[in-house]
């Protein structure tokens, strides 16, 4: 924040302050190079036209927190290089919503729950408040790097828009009962479902696997977690224990004063573990969990359109069996004179010419239902692989990180424990000095 207060004085910036957020848009580089999203742009290994990045977290008294959405792009339909927005967790929500909404056959990227670790921290803390940026950053790098959803209107307008222009976009957004009402036929759809090709049946399996995997390392890494808060319990209670010890035993003080501040290391470093770990391991593998549920419903989705194919298909071949049939039916002339009505060839004709009218509808219909349902199984199938590379990369990351983490933290223990036993046994102490006698 203080970078871009700091070049707000030096470069000409034009700022907006509605509602309370401010919002910055500039086509100066020096914007953006005052942020970290210039070095993002140093550091990509793939030159991208259009870079996002989330940082500098800001709590205010109404009690939500807004953070800086920070765009470079050389896209022509942007108007800027770059902007500099404010949004909040709502905002980022709403965007979701919107990407689901057009793109619904695409793997929407998830977020981070609106209440995720309010157990460990609170929900205003530095520490809660940095995981909750990394998520939301990592929500926004993955839709920028997207060949579609980057291209999305409302994503531009996100990124663009001033608060009063947002809110005005949000106002136009489809009701909440409109979506349950899509979300239910979709559902409907998976369950009427005919077939599904072997290769979505696998990406179905692979979820449902995949995500009791997840889920019960999930599991065990809390119950790891909750086991080392207890330990921290125990330190918290046992250091001034030992301190005081100290301050009656002369022989015994600098013995129990350095196992004092073993513990004391000890609890430092198993402070910084747990944060860590909570930013490291635990909200990465909710987050997977929650990309599963984003899975499911793109599959879901891609269902429904297989299934709009299908149900034209079958009408079709309905229509096409009864004029089948009534071409080869057989009707007396002297049956439609006897009941007084018209004359049943020409009847037969007009019946005739109503299914071929019907026929060449449904076959167009048919026709366009196959081609959004071979657009949803490559879209599905694009994001899927997609998802599979970044995944890899992913935990290759999280573990190597957590992995590094635990080296660091046993290696502190160590020393701390050997400092103190060297301090242990340099003393010249026997029984009499253990009894407390001289």
């Amino acid at each position: 924040m203080e970078e871009i207060e700091s070049i707000e004085n030096d470069q000409k910036i034009d700022s907006v302050n509605v509602g309370g957020l401010e919002e910055v848009q500039s086509s100066d580089p020096a914007v953006m190079k005052s942020t970290s999203l210039g070095s993002l742009l140093s550091d990509s290994e793939h030159v991208q036209d259009l870079l996002v990045k989330v940082e500098d977290p800001e709590k205010h008294i109404e009690g939500y927190v807004s953070y800086y959405v920070l765009t470079k792009t050389t896209r022509s339909e942007y108007d800027q290089p770059n902007y500099a927005v404010r949004r909040r967790y709502q905002d980022f929500l709403w965007l979701r919503q919107r990407l689901e909404e057009s793109f619904p056959t695409h793997v929407i990227p998830p977020l981070p729950e609106k209440n995720s670790f309010t157990k460990h921290f609170d929900r205003f803390s530095e520490e809660y408040l940095k995981i909750r940026q990394d998520a939301l950053n990592r929500f926004v790098t993955r839709v920028s790097s997207h060949p579609v959803l980057s291209f999305s209107e409302h994503f531009k307008i996100f990124l663009t828009a001033k608060t009063w222009e947002l809110m005005t976009a949000k106002k136009l957004a489809p009701s909440i009962m409109s979506r349950m009402g899509d979300s239910m036929k979709h559902t409907a759809s998976s369950m009427m479902l005919k077939t599904r090709e072997k290769e979505f049946n696998d990406i179905a399996e692979f979820a449902k696997t995949f995500n009791e995997k997840i889920s019960s390392v999930e599991k065990v890494t809390d119950k790891i977690a909750r086991e080392r808060f207890d330990l921290l319990e125990s330190y918290k209670d046992c250091i001034p224990v030992f301190r005081l010890w100290s301050n009656s035993e002369i022989k015994l003080g600098d013995p129990l004063n350095e196992v004092a501040s073993a513990m004391e290391k000890n609890n430092e470093e198993l402070k910084n573990l747990l944060k860590q770990q909570d930013a490291g391991i635990m909200e990465p593998l909710k987050e997977y969990i929650l990309y599963i549920d984003a899975i499911k419903g793109a599959l879901k989705r891609r269902d429904a359109k297989q299934m709009e194919y299908e149900v034209n298909v079958d009408e079709l071949k309905r229509k096409k069996k009864e004029k089948e049939e009534l071409e080869q039916s057989t009707q007396s002339r002297s049956f439609g004179v006897l009941i007084g009505s018209r004359d049943p060839e020409e009847v037969k004709k007009e019946k005739i010419d109503k299914l071929n009218a019907t026929i060449e509808d449904l076959e167009q219909s048919v026709e366009a239902a196959n081609d959004r349902a071979e657009c949803a199984n490559h879209d599905m199938k694009a994001d899927i692989e997609r998802w599979h590379k970044n995944k890899r990369q992913d935990f290759k990351k999280l573990f190597t990180n957590y992995s590094e983490s635990l080296i660091e933290y046993y290696k502190q223990s160590l020393e701390a424990w050997n400092k103190a036993l060297v301090k242990l046994e340099s003393g010249s102490l026997n029984d009499d000095d253990l009894n407390g006698t001289d």
